[in-house]
């Protein structure tokens, strides 16, 4: 690699975690479109290809720019890209946002867990799990998905008694089940959320009618 090659990565890596949109574009115009994705920066004592520093720098505009620009959804790390968005402290739903919008996956049959939204379960904390959850239901989430274990959102909801988070599932199209009585949820939370099954049945029949 040659030193101009060498000093034009730095500056985009430099670019990349201050948000610098403009010589971020300056630096990947000098650069060839293969070298930018196959590059690995160092940061935090890791390695990062461009789109992984953009996240783990939790830059949502230069992540943005650099998919607009042709930089790919590939992970250089095992962990998928919106995975590792999940797991920004702040910037988490920008990150993940941004990411959908530029077609990144929903499942991963082959990991654990294998769909963006049990990932929220597990890397979102419940202040914001909720608008996490939501946002992949506008992107196509269907939550009603089962992972391998039979989890659902609804009952892994159910399992935290968060009712907030229970009412905006059930709303949103997820399934109320009978069988949740039995598996692990506690009485007064499948109570509740059978009425508000029953009563969404209810509005939807007055639409109809």
């Amino acid at each position: 690699m040659s030193f101009f090659t060498k000093r034009n990565l730095k500056k985009l890596q430099l670019a990349i975690i201050d948000a610098d949109l403009i010589t971020l574009k300056k630096q990947f115009n000098k650069l060839d479109s293969n070298t930018v994705n196959e590059h690995l920066f160092a940061f935090d004592d890791q390695q990062f290809n461009a789109v992984e520093l953009a996240i783990r720098s939790g830059q949502a505009k230069s992540l943005q720019h650099l998919l607009q620009a042709g930089c790919g959804l590939n992970a250089s790390h095992t962990e998928p890209l919106l995975y590792q968005a999940l797991q920004h402290p702040v910037q988490s739903l920008q990150l993940m946002t941004v990411l959908l919008q530029a077609g990144a996956p929903l499942a991963y049959p082959d990991m654990t867990p294998d769909h963006a939204l049990f990932a929220c379960f597990l890397f979102c904390p419940d202040t914001t799990l909720m608008l996490h959850l939501s946002r992949l239901n506008e992107n196509g989430a269907d939550l009603n998905h089962c992972d391998q274990h039979g989890e659902s959102t609804l009952r892994l909801a159910m399992q935290k008694e968060d009712k907030a988070l229970v009412q905006m599932l059930i709303n949103s199209g997820a399934t109320f089940s009978k069988t949740l009585r039995t598996e692990g949820c506690g009485k007064e939370i499948t109570d509740y959320a059978e009425r508000l099954a029953d009563d969404l049945k209810i509005r939807q029949m007055m639409l109809t009618s």
